[in-house]
C-alpha cells in the first residue's frame, strides 16, 4: 500500500512573511534555474549516512531581521532497508563561528560527532514530519521555512547550520528507534549590525585548452563548445558581466585568437575527418559579449584597459626554463599583448603570470622578471607571512629577482580552493557558496582593523575552472551586498602601499615540479623546434610559415596540458606530421646508379621545390663508409617556387665494387635538412686498369716461358758442340 504523504513544509510567519516569501521564491526560480535529482555525492552532506540530504535551495544569500530562512531538497533512502516516522529538522551552532578552522571541522563532521556536534542546538519549531515510510532507495522531497527573528542568533557572526533526518529503520538486520539517519551541514553568515568590512579582489580568469593545429584546424571541439551559448567560456563571461568592475578580468591571448578567427570560419577534427566548424556565430557572440562587459568594467571617464593577458598559451614557465627552453618564455611573453589587442581590437595589460601550480622558482622569477613581467599570480603559502594574522597569507607582497622586484598578488587558499572544488549538482554548489561566505565573514571578524592590509584575494586554483554559474552568480551579488565584504579591483591593489609584512618563501618542492609538464615531453618539444629551425633557415621569406609552427609550438608547451596529457601530445604529433609535410615539399628526385668512366667524375642531383615561395639549399654526398667517396658539398643553391633545378656535385670514387650514397640537402649553416635521397655509384676505371693487369701479366708469362724455353735451347745446344768437340779430339790422339 503506497506510503501516506503527509505535509512538508511549516509556515511559522505570516501576513507580509507569505508576500516576501512569494517574491524570494520568484527571483530563486529565475536566477537558479532548475536541475534533475542527482545523487548525494558531497562530502560536506555525510555521503556514507543512510539518508542523504540533498539541498536544492537555501536563501537568502545576505540574510536580514526581515527576511524567512528557506531550505528546499530532498532525503535520498541510501540502504537497503525501510525507513520509516521520517522527520526533519534544522540544527544551529549556540555560538557563532570564531576560527576558520571551526569551519574546516564543520564541513568534515561525521554523521555521528564523538565530541561536540558542530550543530548544537536543535530548533523544534522546524521540526517536520516528511513521510510514514521511505523505501529502499527511495527519496521524499522536503521544504522548510522560518523567520530569521525566531532563530537564536545571539549577533553578528557565522552560523552552523545542519539539515537532520530523523527515522527508524527496519530491516532483515537491523530494527532500530528514531534517531538519526542523516545530515548536511552548511553556514549561515548573520551581520544584522555594522562591520567594518574587508575588500574583496576577485581574479576572473578565461583559459582553455589550445588544442589548436599549425594550419588553424581544431583538434577536437572543447573550445568551440566553451564560448557557445551555456558552455563553460560562456557561462564566466556571462556571470561577470552581471557584476563587470567586481571582478579584475585576465586572459590568454591564444583563446582570444582562436575565438577571432572561428569568426571567419573554422575547421575542426571530428572522427578521423576535417570538417567546417558550425559555431562561428557564437564565437562572434562570445567575444562581443566579452568586450561589452570590459567596456562597462571600466571606471567612468577613463579610457584605462580593463584586460590583463597572461603569456601566450599560457606556457608552463617552470618546466621550460628548468628544460633550458627559455626563449619560448620570452617569445610567449613578448607577443601576448599584440596578439590579444588584435583579437579584441582594443588595448589591454601585460606583464602577468600566473603560476600553475601557485608557487614559482628563483630562476623562472629571473626570467620573467627579465622578459618584461612584472605582476606573478601565486598561492598565500608560497610566501607566508612571519607575523602571522587571519588572512594574513593573502594580498600583495614583493618577490626581489636579479632584474627587479616582481609584484606577488597572493591568493587566499582556502576560498581559492573552493572556486576549483567538484560541484557536480546544486546541492554541491550550494554548499560551497555558503562555505565560501562562512570563510569571508569570519575573516571579516577577525583581521585586525589596524592590519597592515585588509583585503582578501580570491581566484581559483585551476585558470581553466568550471564552476556552477548559480554559484558563483550568487557570491559575486555578495560581493557588492554583504556588509563584511566591499569590492577591490586589482589594479587598486597593486596602487596601494605595499604590505610591509615580513614573509618567507617556501621552497618550489618536489610536488609542484611533479605537476609541470614532463622532462620527455618537452624533449620531444624541443625536437620539433630544431626542425622547424632547420626549415625556416632554408626559406628565403620565413614570413607566413615559420610563425604559424612557432605558435603552434608554443601552444603545445601550454600548462593546459598538465590536466590533459594525452591531447598535449597529440596536438605535438600532429604539429610535427605538418612541420614534416612542409620540409618534404624540398627534396632530391636523384635516384639510380651514376657510373664515373674514370676514378672522378660529376653526380647529376635535380633538387625540387614544391613550396609556395624559394628556397636556398646546399647538397653534399655522403658514402657508406665515408673513406670510399670523395666529394666536396654545394652551397647556396637558389630554388624558385614550383621549380626544379638541376647540379652537378664533383666526386671520387676509391675502390672498385660500387659505393652506397646518400644525397643531402643543407641548410646555409650546413647542417642535414630533410631526408637523404639514396644513389649509387661506381667507376668503370677500375674494371680498365684490371684488364691491363691481367694482359701485362700474360705478357710476362708469355716472355718469361719464351725466354725459359730459349735458355734450354740454347743449353741443350752448348751440350751438343761440347761433346762433338771432345769425340774429335778423342780422335785424333789414337793416330
Amino acid at each position: 500500500m503506497p506510503a501516506r504523504r503527509r505535509p512538508t513544509s511549516i509556515a511559522l510567519a505570516a501576513g507580509s512573511a507569505v508576500k516576501r516569501f512569494t517574491v524570494l521564491v520568484v527571483t530563486t526560480v529565475v536566477t537558479c534555474g532548475l536541475v534533475l535529482a542527482a545523487p548525494v555525492t558531497t562530502a560536506h552532506a555525510v555521503v556514507d549516512a543512510p539518508i542523504g540530504v540533498v539541498i536544492d535551495r537555501l536563501t537568502p544569500i545576505v540574510p536580514t531581521t526581515e527576511d524567512n530562512l528557506r531550505i528546499e531538497g530532498r532525503i535520498v533512502n541510501n540502504t537497503g532497508d525501510v525507513m520509516s516516522d521520517v522527520s526533519i529538522q534544522l540544527r544551529l551552532s549556540s555560538e557563532p563561528i570564531t576560527a576558520r578552522s571551526q569551519i574546516t571541522n564543520v564541513r568534515g563532521a561525521p554523521l555521528e560527532t564523538e565530541g561536540d556536534d558542530p550543530t548544537n542546538a536543535a530548533i523544534d519549531a522546524t521540526r517536520t514530519p516528511i513521510t510514514d515510510t521511505i523505501a529502499p532507495r527511495g527519496q521524499e522531497t522536503f521544504s522548510l521555512r522560518i523567520p530569521f527573528s525566531q532563530l537564536p542568533l545571539a549577533g553578528n557572526g557565522v552560523y552552523a547550520l545542519g539539515v537532520e533526518v530523523l527515522a527508524a529503520r527496519r530491516g532483515a538486520q537491523v530494527d532500530e528507534g528514531e534517531r538519526r539517519q542523516g545530515i548536511v551541514r552548511t553556514f549561515v553568515p548573520w551581520f544584522p549590525d555594522p562591520v567594518d568590512p574587508v575588500q574583496l579582489v576577485w581574479l576572473w580568469p578565461l583559459a582553455d585548452w589550445p588544442a589548436r593545429e599549425a594550419n588553424g584546424i581544431f583538434l577536437n571541439d572543447q573550445t568551440p563548445r566553451a564560448v557557445s551559448a551555456g558552455g563553460r567560456l560562456a557561462t564566466l563571461v556571462d556571470s561577470a558581466s552581471l557584476q563587470p568592475r567586481s571582478v579584475s578580468w585576465f586572459a590568454d591571448p591564444a583563446l582570444l585568437q582562436s575565438v577571432q578567427d572561428m569568426t571567419d570560419g573554422y575547421q575542426v577534427r571530428r572522427g578521423g575527418q576535417v570538417v567546417v566548424g558550425d559555431r562561428s556565430s557564437d564565437a562572434q557572440a562570445w567575444l562581443q559579449s566579452l568586450q561589452a562587459a570590459l567596456e562597462q568594467a571600466q571606471l567612468p571617464a577613463t579610457t584605462n584597459p580593463t584586460l590583463r593577458v597572461l603569456p601566450y598559451a599560457d606556457v608552463d614557465a617552470v618546466a621550460l626554463t628548468r628544460a633550458g627552453m627559455t626563449t619560448d618564455v620570452v617569445r610567449s611573453i613578448t607577443q601576448a599583448v599584440p596578439i590579444a589587442s588584435a583579437a579584441l581590437s582594443q588595448q589591454v595589460i601585460g606583464g602577468t603570470y600566473w603560476a600553475p601550480f601557485g608557487r614559482l622558482d628563483q630562476e623562472t622569477g629571473d626570467l620573467l622578471a627579465s622578459a618584461g613581467v612584472r605582476t606573478v599570480i601565486l598561492s598565500g603559502r608560497a610566501l607566508r607571512a612571519q607575523d602571522a594574522y587571519a588572512g594574513a597569507n593573502t594580498g600583495r607582497a614583493v618577490i626581489n629577482t636579479s632584474f627587479g622586484a616582481l609584484q606577488a598578488v597572493l591568493r587566499e587558499p582556502r576560498m581559492s580552493a573552493l572556486l576549483t572544488e567538484p560541484q557536480r549538482g546544486r546541492s554541491d554548489a550550494i554548499l560551497v557558496r555558503q562555505a565560501f561566505l562562512a570563510e569571508s565573514a569570519v575573516l571579516a571578524g577577525t583581521i585586525p582593523q589596524d592590519a597592515p592590509s585588509r583585503a582578501i584575494v580570491v581566484g581559483p586554483d585551476d585558470i581553466r575552472w568550471d564552476p556552477s554559474p548559480a554559484a558563483v552568480n550568487s557570491l559575486l551579488r555578495a560581493t557588492v551586498s554583504a556588509p563584511w565584504l566591499q569590492p577591490l579591483t586589482l589594479s587598486e591593489l597593486l596602487e596601494a602601499p605595499t604590505n610591509p609584512l615580513r614573509r618567507d618563501r617556501g621552497a618550489y618542492g618536489s610536488k609542484a615540479q611533479a605537476a609541470e609538464l614532463s622532462s620527455t615531453f618537452l624533449a620531444d618539444v624541443r625536437s620539433v623546434s630544431t626542425e622547424l629551425a632547420s626549415f625556416t633557415s632554408v626559406l628565403d621569406n620565413p614570413i607566413g610559415v615559420s610563425d604559424a609552427f612557432a605558435s603552434a609550438l608554443l601552444r603545445t608547451e601550454s600548462s593546459a596540458w598538465r590536466s590533459q596529457p594525452e591531447t598535449g601530445r597529440e596536438l605535438l604529433a600532429s604539429v610535427r606530421a605538418q612541420l614534416n609535410d612542409q620540409i618534404d615539399q624540398v627534396n632530391v628526385l636523384s635516384e639510380g646508379t651514376v657510373t664515373f668512366s674514370g676514378e672522378t667524375g660529376r653526380v647529376p642531383i635535380t633538387i625540387e621545390n614544391s613550396l609556395d615561395r624559394s628556397v636556398t639549399v646546399g647538397v653534399e654526398l655522403r658514402a657508406s663508409p665515408s673513406i670510399r667517396l670523395e666529394s666536396e658539398p654545394l652551397t647556396d643553391i637558389t630554388i624558385e617556387p614550383g621549380r626544379k633545378v638541376s647540379v652537378d656535385v664533383e666526386a671520387r670514387v676509391v675502390g672498385s665494387n660500387t659505393v652506397p650514397v646518400r644525397v643531402q640537402l643543407l641548410t646555409p649553416d650546413g647542417s642535414a635538412f630533410g631526408s637523404p635521397a639514396r644513389i649509387e655509384v661506381a667507376s668503370t676505371a677500375y674494371a680498365r686498369a684490371a684488364a691491363w693487369v691481367v694482359a701485362i701479366a700474360f705478357v710476362a708469362i708469355v716472355v718469361f716461358v719464351v725466354v725459359g724455353v730459349a735458355r734450354r735451347i740454347r743449353s741443350a745446344s752448348a751440350g751438343v758442340n761440347a761433346g762433338e768437340s771432345a769425340g774429335a779430339e778423342t780422335g785424333a790422339g789414337d793416330e
